[in-house]
């Protein structure tokens, strides 16, 4: 199998120290005499060695040389950026010096540094020299002598699968030839499919079987298989003989064909014209399968004719965007294959070790549900999982066994390769900069969410990201994170209102495989409990620990963490209760530190103050906040949201290149915050729990992009309207620069009528205003109308009437819209939803608050036309609304309907529901349906109710003191 691993990995870290070596020569420091030279000749041999990596590239397998040569360049890499690391470190601390001794002291300091620099970069040159002159001795690119063993393309099992041997198939095949033969006899033009979903799900598997169903109905049909490298010439030959095969041609015209399409090599323009002749005036059906990039089925489209004869294409793809591409214009009929679920994988684990699941011992059940747990859903690892068992003793020895090689760098059991090998056609074909990024989730513990910013930002702190022109650091990670979710290497958790991503996870199974390369490459070390995962060369020291990650406790590991040779460590992050770590002060060159979950505070007044003294530190996430962490000159991110920390100290302000800041709610800040000038993201702010001077400081941070406001008014701050005026002071300030996002929160109910009314003028690029529900406007402020940037919307009100929606309707770009209405002693009339207006609105939630266990509530009706792009619709109905018009919402997708029964008999409970269900079946792109109820315990009962219910005593009654008398 092509690709190499470890050159990948060493490719992601050669690119962003070639920057970092460029970087150095473009500042100031890099003319001075001492260090331009050896900076220039050491990226010269660095490209060098870029170089002879890419011609490596192509080669099957690394030999123990190259694999030799590898790990000393990795270890010369990781040294060179510890050498620039340092030196930068060591300038910014060296930077301010104040009196003429003072700067003529710092002078000289920085002279020696420049001396002592340019000393270790000559000897890392030299280094460089040395391991470059090595690979071209001993020839390392040339390949080495191939195998006489043919490998089995994994696929192959795929194709020949009985459908009886499978499980979960029925509904998505339904599903598919319900798409597929639609419309096929009343001469409709060509429609695509494509199904899409990563490795080892059964994307090939489910095509065969929906082409085996359905090939019958066409003229001519073909199954052709692509891959990652594809031969485009191949392709279409394949597709050319597939339908010839399948033709009701004589054999001596089929024959006649072949031997037309063999005798000579074809161009690709000639095949294409070929197949295009042939297909004119017949219905076919083409399945093309494993497609990995949009170019490939650009040309392979041009051979298939849209001729109006209802043929059908069917396509498969890892790539989520290739899926809506192939599809277009009806992205509608791209099919994201899903995992079985756990009764489905249940049964198809047990149907291929026994005939039933009763079959299998109690002790042995708790084994297979840890396997299932791992595959999790994945029929590719079901499959061959359970085909190791049932060549097994049925034992708890030996399942325990097989369990614990999911994952290990052991190729014990030949059906474990086979997943390997399936998920790595994946990796492989990534490119470096993404292998590096995917390779760095190995940090992480099996179903730990990973929230995107914290995880891009640690990317950046790593070095990983790569810059453009144009675009922030931060934007380029997304970009990564995005293509990750894309290629369905990451699972996506959750998206917000606009679609974007904020939650991922790995699957179990991905994460063995990136966890066992990790160990391979030296990548990471993962200390879990007792288990302590890591390569042999890291054990035994020969080379350096860049990454650990500790979980859980692990104190049987005291003696290995307290030695001395982690002074190379990048990155420590610490999941649950560690009882122990690493010495924080031998750590000199750490950039990230990650205390995730740490259940008991850390009390260690040393530890923490040793983390002041981390001067490479980038991103800190810990449970207490050291008083010197102004040293930290380079800290991007501080996250204290876990701490109790109650105060900040004063030299924080020291941190010019802080760019996120998150504290608990009640924190107070220094004087001086306006000189956190790279600060973009700050959460949460207490208004007045800080000074009037600090709330105006506020307005000064002009990067500022996110904004988290805690507005805790007890009622018992005499100052309020200084304090109004001073946060809308500092709003105005921020909504002229760059403020997106503004989240104001309140543990106390009070009216906030004053923060649009009194912004003046609307601030022209904030897209996001959210309040939570104790936050509340009189009605709906008439100056919200001209907040033309708004997308998401999040508002509580006292009051709506019918003018107010007309202040909404006409916004933009507004894709979100969240309304909560607070119950009041008025009418609650209904508001009518009409044509025009909301043009962008995606979701849209309206609920009613209720204090009082009051019958009834708003309703809101929708006429035809209203929404026309609503896809979710949240929304509480009184017991007795009428039917609210669900119809007319054409791309609906999502409804989610909570009742309100305070007051209200069970019979008109289940009459609205009834209600809902009959309009929501006419919507015909609705995928879910959700109805709860609310306030059921204050439900009315039914007079006929309430007459069975006294019928009933009096009948029990009477059959007591019947039986009393028997007695």
């Amino acid at each position: 199998m092509a690709g190499d691993t470890v050159g990948g990995t060493l490719m992601g870290l050669i690119d962003p120290l070639l920057g970092k070596l460029a970087s150095l020569l473009a500042e100031e420091y890099g003319k001075l005499t001492y260090l331009q030279p050896g900076i220039t000749s050491l990226r010269c041999e660095l490209s060098s060695i870029k170089a002879a990596l890419e011609d490596l590239s192509h080669l099957d397998e690394s030999s123990s040389q190259v694999k030799e040569w590898k790990g000393q360049l990795r270890e010369l890499s990781h040294d060179i950026e510890d050498c620039i690391d340092d030196f930068v470190q060591r300038l910014v601390q060296d930077d301010v010096h104040d009196g003429l001794i003072g700067k003529i002291t710092g002078w000289l300091k920085t002279i020696k540094l420049y001396r002592q620099t340019a000393e270790q970069i000559g000897k890392l040159k030299e280094h460089a020299v040395e391991v470059n002159d090595r690979h071209k001795r001993l020839k390392l690119d040339i390949a080495p002598s191939c195998s006489s063993t043919v490998e089995i393309d994994p696929r192959l099992s795929a194709l020949f699968e009985e459908a009886d041997r499978l499980v979960g198939t029925e509904k998505p095949i339904d599903e598919l030839v319900k798409w597929l033969t639609e419309g096929i006899d009343s001469g409709k033009q060509r429609r695509v499919i494509s199904i899409v979903g990563f490795g080892g799900l059964g994307k090939t598997t489910l095509a065969n079987l929906v082409y085996k169903k359905i090939k019958g109905d066409f003229h001519c049909t073909a199954f052709v298989s692509v891959s990652r490298n594809p031969d485009i010439n191949k392709i279409l030959k394949d597709i050319l003989l597939g339908v010839l095969e399948t033709s009701n041609l004589t054999y001596d015209d089929q024959r006649q064909h072949m031997e037309n399409i063999n005798e000579q090599p074809l161009k690709t323009c000639r095949l294409i014209d070929m197949i295009k002749e042939y297909l004119e005036k017949r219905r076919y059906f083409i399945v093309i399968d494993d497609i990995w990039c949009k170019k490939v089925w650009e040309t392979i489209q041009f051979a298939l004719p849209l001729n109006g004869a209802a043929s059908r294409i069917l396509t498969t793809t890892r790539i989520n965007d290739v899926a809506p591409h192939s599809c277009f214009p009806h992205r509608e009929y791209a099919y994201s294959i899903k995992p079985l679920s756990s009764h489905d994988s249940r049964r198809l684990f047990f149907k291929r070790i026994f005939r039933l699941e009763e079959e299998c011992s109690q002790e042995l059940m708790e084994i297979a549900h840890e396997i299932l747990k791992k595959c999790d859903g994945l029929p590719l690892a079901i499959i061959n999982i359970a085909s190791i068992l049932a060549t097994k003793a049925a034992t708890r020895q030996e399942w325990k066994r097989v369990l614990d090689s999911i994952g290990s760098a052991t190729d014990e059991y030949h059906e474990l390769q086979l997943i390997k090998r399936v998920l790595l056609v994946s990796y492989y074909d990534l490119p470096h900069h993404l292998k590096i990024c995917l390779l760095y989730l190995s940090v992480f513990p099996e179903d730990h969410i990973i929230y995107r910013d914290q995880l891009i930002w640690r990317w950046i702190a790593e070095g990983f990201i790569v810059g453009q022109s144009g675009k922030k650091l931060e934007e380029v990670g997304e970009s990564y994170f995005n293509e990750l979710i894309n290629r369905n290497m990451i699972q996506l958790v959750r998206m917000d209102y606009s679609g974007r991503a904020v939650h991922c996870c790995v699957h179990d199974i991905i994460l063995d495989l990136l966890v066992s390369l990790s160990t391979e490459e030296n990548f990471v070390t993962i200390l879990n409990g007792e288990n302590l995962i890591s390569s042999s060369n890291t054990i035994s020291r020969r080379y350096s620990i860049r990454r650990l990650s500790l979980r859980g406790n692990c104190e049987y590991h005291k003696n290995w963490l307290g030695r001395k040779f982690f002074y190379q460590l990048r990155s420590l992050t610490v999941f649950g209760d560690c009882k122990i770590l690493p010495l924080f002060r031998g750590l000199r060159l750490l950039r990230v530190l990650d205390i995730n979950d740490l259940s008991q505070k850390c009390d260690n007044v040393e530890l923490t103050e040793a983390i002041g003294r981390l001067r490479c530190l980038r991103f800190l996430r810990f449970t207490k906040v050291p008083r010197e962490i102004g040293n930290l000159k380079l800290l991007q991110t501080l996250d204290l949201n876990s701490s109790d920390v109650e105060e900040l100290p004063a030299t924080i302000v020291q941190l010019h290149q802080l760019v996120r800041l998150f504290v608990p709610h009640f924190v107070k800040f220094p004087n001086g915050i306006s000189n956190l000038t790279s600060l973009q993201e700050l959460g949460c702010f207490s208004c007045l729990g800080n000074s009037l001077g600090i709330v105006l400081e506020l307005g000064n941070l002009i990067k500022l992009e996110n904004l988290h406001i805690n507005w805790d008014d007890d009622g018992t701050n005499g100052r309020l309207e200084e304090y109004k005026e001073a946060l809308v002071s500092s709003l105005h300030k921020l909504g002229n620069q760059n403020i997106r996002t503004l989240e104001i929160w309140s543990p106390e109910a009070c009216n906030v009528d004053f923060l649009i009314d009194l912004w003046v003028p609307s601030p022209p690029h904030l897209q996001h205003f959210e309040s939570n529900c104790y936050l509340c406007f009189h009605k709906i402020p008439r100056r919200i109308s001209s907040f033309s940037a708004l997308m998401f919307l999040c508002i509580n009100v006292q009051h709506v009437e019918q003018d107010d929606l007309q202040l909404l309707k006409d916004l933009p770009v507004l894709e979100c819209l969240e309304l909560r209405r607070r119950r009041s002693n008025q009418e609650l009339e209904a508001l009518t939803i009409s044509c025009g207006g909301f043009r962008c609105l995606k979701k849209f939630c309206f609920s009613f608050l209720l204090f009082e266990k009051k019958r009834g509530g708003p309703c809101m009706l929708f006429e035809e036309g209203a929404m026309p792009k609503l896809q979710q619709l949240e929304i509480d109905l009184p017991a007795i609304a009428p039917d609210i018009g669900i119809r007319h919402l054409a791309f609906l997708k999502h409804l989610q309907i909570r009742i309100n029964c305070c007051a209200a008999s069970a019979r008109e409970v289940e009459a609205t529901e009834a209600t809902v269900r009959s309009a929501a079946s006419l919507n015909p792109k609705l995928r879910t349906l959700e109805i709860s109820r609310h306030g059921e315990a204050a439900m009315t009962v039914d007079e006929e109710q309430v007459e069975e219910t006294d019928v009933a005593e009096e009948e029990h009654a009477a059959d007591q003191q019947a039986s009393t008398s028997t007695r």
